[in-house]
């Protein structure tokens, strides 16, 4: 394992206890030339692979950091330094004879990589199955409905009542599985433009003298109250969010444009006897999002993460669009099947045979026998009017030909079909599937497949909410906006940062930014049920009060627990550390460093849920750490 420190290198001083044991550390030893000139290394030494928060030491693995004597004579100078970035300094003093074997390491390391997280689309769709499969409880159709829906939406809204099949919807942190965590980054261009917040506990009013007597009330018992919120965001922001929606759709112009067709190559026997390859245009497929309208937010005192002087933080349910995540999918088997029925036609009707003898091949005496079926084939689309190109995606056949082909191989012809003869047969009813489309799924794959879900998903986020006549989450907000790419991005490899002496990986510095939303300007309680007015005495109805104070929200990826230092092993310490270290670095000053203000989740955002539930007393157990709190934080240089 390239990214464990061997046994060997502790020797007999490595720790018994697990939780004690180095993970990371440099064992590695780069030799010198005794009579080599010395070396610099500091910021003017270059040279060697960067990953893009621009720290200069980074390797791919442990095994690409090195102890090294940047002066060869003196035995008492040693630094550490990165494998590529020893080796960019030594060819430039023309020290490349006496490391050889270093050298050759150096050159084959990997370069840094963006680590994506793990799918959503797909994790919706493992819950959708799991909700389903084990009864999670659901809203009733009688039971306090319009505390959850909202019946004035309109039908083409996603958050139509219509769209909710059973056992949707669910009635919030009521449901013993909870939602997806959402770790995913999304484009500012696609952040919902407006925020229905549906708060029955009158969180929003960030009130010290609360009521909580009403805590443990059931939230369908509780009266419904929405609020109408809309996304505020910089001029810069804004520009770039303007700049963003055009390239997407001009992307999405561009995809519509290319002409995806799939190329079934026969299997041996198929050749023998002569059979060709075919190929299938696929219809274009729908447009992904671009723009996103409209999402909702439910609070409730049960979430409730912390509060500080300035600030509450809860967990909140956050319901978006699943078209944002989960794309439509096109079934190779029904692509097959539906291709297998034209070619039988085509052979019924002897329209095969004189295909075949146009361009040139012998008809095997075994092939079927056209019986004078008349067959119209079916007219495809112009292709050189609608698209621009043709991709050809290669599905290689089963070593079964009974059964489907395999998946798709690659995005251009091989060897393996060069001097075939390939026919393009059009099939007229393929269609691509989605979940929120009963009528267009197949029941090849996919568990369930035939059960409606709803064509929204909930999601589990951090709402960050603000006391009345505080600067502290504007600001902060502002700031979410003004970080660089990679505070978002998990990279591959590890970094050395100094006064740190051990490589320390390169996750997330700081949560998911998923919104900064204020009331509208006048807004009131939206619409969702008639109040009882019998309970409200008429002079206390007609008595005109200032609206309530609606504190702004800042959307946030939830990342877990404060740390508390004195349980973390020496790399989860140095890790922490190497946050604020990476934030400096990056020109900016926290102002507010404290324990509360790292978060700490058990796994990694990159892994599946699975993989992160790994027993504590696991070696492979991993923490994700993260920075919060920037209320306080500034910009000192570029």
């Amino acid at each position: 394992d390239l990214h464990t420190v061997p046994s060997i290198a502790f020797g007999k001083h490595a720790a018994s206890n697990i939780r004690e044991r180095k993970r990371r550390a440099i064992f590695r030893v780069w030799p010198r030339d005794p009579n080599g000139k010395a070396i610099v290394p500091n910021e003017t030494m270059r040279g060697g692979k960067v990953a893009p928060n621009g720290i200069l030491s980074w390797g791919a693995t442990l095994y690409d950091f090195y102890s090294i004597k940047p002066m060869p004579k003196n035995p008492y100078a040693i630094t550490y330094l990165s494998g590529s970035r020893i080796a960019a300094a030594l060819r430039e003093i023309g020290e490349v004879e006496y490391a050889k074997d270093e050298f050759e390491w150096a050159d084959k390391e990997d370069d840094p990589y963006e680590i994506p997280v793990a799918n959503t689309g797909e994790l919706v769709e493992c819950y959708e199955i799991r909700a389903r499969l084990f009864k999670a409880y659901s809203a009733k159709r009688n039971y306090g409905i319009s505390s959850i829906l909202m019946s004035d939406r309109p039908l083409s809204s996603p958050f139509h009542p219509s769209h909710y099949p059973p056992p949707w919807p669910f009635i919030p942190f009521a449901n013993p599985y909870p939602p997806v965590l959402l770790q995913e980054r999304i484009p500012a261009h696609l952040l919902p433009k407006t925020l229905y917040v549906h708060d029955p506990y009158s969180l929003l009013n960030v009130d010290p003298c609360r009521e909580t007597k009403d805590d443990k009330t059931p939230w369908t018992h509780m009266r419904p109250r929405v609020y109408l919120y809309k996304l505020s965001l910089e001029s810069s922001t804004l520009k770039a969010i303007e700049e963003s929606e055009k390239e997407a759709e001009e992307n999405e112009r561009k995809k519509k444009r290319v002409l995806d067709v799939y190329r079934f190559l026969p299997t041996e026997e198929e050749r023998a006897r002569g059979e060709p390859a075919y190929e299938v245009a696929l219809p274009t497929k729908p447009s992904a999002l671009t723009r996103v309208e409209e999402a909702h937010l439910y609070l409730s005192p049960a979430g409730m993460l912390g509060e500080g002087n300035h600030s509450m933080v809860y967990k909140a349910e956050w319901e978006l669009p699943r078209d944002l995540f989960v794309e439509p999918w096109m079934c190779h088997t029904c692509v097959h099947e539906q291709l297998m029925i034209q070619v039988h036609m085509l052979k019924w009707s002897g329209r095969w045979h004189e295909m075949m003898e146009q361009a040139g091949c012998k008809v095997s005496p075994d092939m079927e026998k056209p019986d004078g079926f008349k067959y119209e084939m079916p007219v495809p689309p112009d292709t050189d009017e609608e698209f621009d190109m043709e991709r050809i995606i290669l599905l290689k056949p089963p070593s079964d030909s009974k059964h489907a082909p395999s998946s798709a191989s690659t995005s251009t012809p091989t060897s393996d079909s060069k001097g075939l003869t390939v026919f393009r047969v059009y099939c007229p009813n393929l269609r691509w599937q989605t979940p929120v489309d009963p009528s267009s799924r197949c029941s090849h794959f996919r568990h369930c497949a035939k059960h409606a879900v709803p064509r929204t998903s909930v999601f589990q986020v951090a709402a960050k909410l603000s006391i009345q006549h505080d600067a502290h989450l504007a600001r902060e907000a502002r700031n979410y906006q003004a970080f660089p790419d990679h505070f978002f991005q998990h990279w591959s490899g590890y970094n050395l940062i100094r006064p740190i002496h051990n490589p320390v990986p390169l996750h997330a510095l700081v949560p998911q930014f998923y919104g900064y939303y204020v009331p509208e300007k006048g807004t009131a309680e939206a619409p969702t049920e008639p109040a009882d007015t019998d309970e409200v005495p008429a002079e206390e109805a007609n008595q005109k009060r200032p609206p309530p104070y609606l504190s702004p929200i800042l959307l946030l990826e939830h990342c877990g627990q404060p740390v508390d230092l004195s349980c973390l092993s020496e790399d989860d310490r140095e890790e922490c550390a190497s946050l604020c270290l990476r934030f400096n670095n990056a020109g900016w000053l926290h102002e507010s460093i404290a324990e509360r203000n790292v978060l700490v989740q058990p796994g990694l955002p990159t892994q599946w849920p699975i993989e992160r539930n790994v027993s504590e007393s696991d070696a492979e157990t991993r923490k994700s750490f993260r920075l919060i709190d920037f209320g306080r934080s500034k910009k000192i240089s570029s």
